[in-house]
């Protein structure tokens, strides 16, 4: 595919499809999978019961609890926010797994735990907050025992991605904006001594299924950023500064996802014992 110009004659011209043709293929599915896979690939990890797993930056521990629910493994959630520990404990309390997930506060930069404490680490979408992609890596490395793997979910920007638009949406989501380069990630995963085993470019399928099954999660971000556009000033008395700037740059983030600007990957990474770094 080309960048040249389109003439008239091409764009109005016969392309050789009908009109039904272009909207058959255009509305047929083309099979997209659910967030469901990111499961998917931590079950491929063969850890059950008995296994202890580092969910890092978890938010309110519904992962957390899902991966103990789903897997029977043991699961600590670290979270530095503290509003999120709170929220945490509080969903944890109320759950049927309870006894198997444990909150604590603590950041990727600092994780509180032993060496080699976890078989396993899982990441969501996380590490774009994080300023020291050094630091954090080598410490998912460190507390995880020779041969662990991390799951990590992480989105990163595409050359669709205007500089304008990455500089707004970077700013209004706390986002470093050196951590949505692939470059830059793969490379600090190599030197914090994890192997790259696998990758999964993600890309806009999640956001699909989720528009087949009738979720219309993206669709949704789209007429609130549509409304938040037109009736900027309103919807500013309304949310607030802080409330507008976060949730129009939320709404953005889905969209963004959905036309290829930004992109999700699940990445495997591998710890190898020999490829431990030695520590100062």
């Amino acid at each position: 595919m080309t960048n040249q110009p389109m003439t008239i004659e091409e764009m109005y011209g016969d392309w050789g499809i009908t009109r039904a043709e272009r909207d058959a293929a255009l509305d047929r599915s083309r099979n997209p999978r659910d967030n469901d896979s990111l499961y998917q690939t931590f079950e491929a990890l063969g850890l059950g019961e008995g296994a202890v797993v580092l969910d890092i930056g978890a938010r309110d521990a519904r992962h957390a609890l899902r991966l103990a629910e789903r897997f029977g493994c043991r699961v600590v959630a670290v979270e530095p926010v503290a509003d999120n520990v709170d929220k945490a404990r509080a969903a944890i309390a109320d759950h049927a797994n309870s006894s198997l997930v444990e909150v604590r506060q603590g950041g990727i930069e600092g994780i509180p735990a032993g060496d080699g404490e976890f078989d396993a680490v899982w990441s969501r979408d996380m590490l774009v907050h994080v300023a020291d992609i050094d630091t954090a890596m080598g410490e998912c490395h460190r507390v995880l025992g020779p041969g662990g793997a991390m799951v990590l979910h992480q989105t990163f920007a595409t050359d669709r991605l205007e500089p304008n638009e990455a500089q707004r949406i970077y700013a209004d989501l706390a986002i470093v904006p050196e951590r949505m380069a692939v470059a830059g990630f793969e490379a600090a995963a190599t030197r914090a001594g994890f192997t790259i085993e696998d990758v999964d470019v993600v890309a806009s399928e999640w956001r699909e299924a989720w528009e087949e099954d009738g979720s219309g999660r993206t669709s949704a971000q789209l007429m609130h950023a549509a409304r938040m556009l037109r009736c900027r000033d309103e919807l500013l008395t309304e949310l607030g500064e802080v409330g507008y700037r976060v949730e129009l740059a939320n709404a953005l983030w889905g969209v963004y996802q959905m036309i290829g600007k930004l992109e999700p990957r699940v990445y495997v990474l591998r710890a190898l014992a020999a490829q431990r770094p030695a520590r100062s």
